[in-house]
């Protein structure tokens, strides 16, 4: 199964976010932190925000926070939010199937079970495991912004 754009920038735009719970954060600085479309990833903000996993304030000193309870949701609910169709094969879709064995095929259920565990994996995971520990992230992040304050001090070899 492939994830969508979409998706993973969701996906990336939560984990960027967990990283800086601090303060509001600009799509714009989101964006350059991972070198991805601006305008693809406003989109994604305000899907997140539609579906009440971010706050977004307009203006002056505006920007993206989580919402109090996003890093207890679980990646497989986003997942399911974000992509547009869970169907893995054509079979999935009985108004689109043209596959002439899908009455006596047995591969269906075998990926109906794949996409199943996929699934209940991405369920066993909060947001917030996904950002165990934001001090690896943030230098890394900071280093994309050219943020040398917070970026890490290389030491002189000797």
């Amino acid at each position: 199964m492939q994830l969508t754009t979409h998706t993973d920038y969701a996906l990336r735009l939560l984990l960027y976010l967990m990283t800086h719970p601090q303060r509001k954060v600009s799509t714009k600085e989101v964006a350059e932190a991972y070198g991805v479309s601006l305008h693809h990833l406003t989109k994604v903000a305000k899907s997140l925000t539609k579906g009440g996993w971010l706050i977004a304030a307009r203006g002056a000193g505006g920007g993206l926070m989580l919402a109090p309870h996003t890093a207890e949701c679980r990646i497989g609910e986003i997942v399911r939010y974000t992509e547009f169709t869970l169907d893995v094969a054509e079979c999935f879709d009985a108004a689109s199937n043209t596959c002439p064995i899908t009455k006596v095929c047995r591969l269906k259920p075998v990926l109906y079970r794949a996409r199943q565990a996929f699934f209940d994996v991405l369920d066993s995971v909060a947001v917030r495991d996904m950002a165990r520990n934001p001090g690896e992230l943030r230098p890394i992040f900071a280093a994309s912004r050219g943020d040398v304050e917070s970026a890490p001090i290389k030491q002189a070899k000797r």
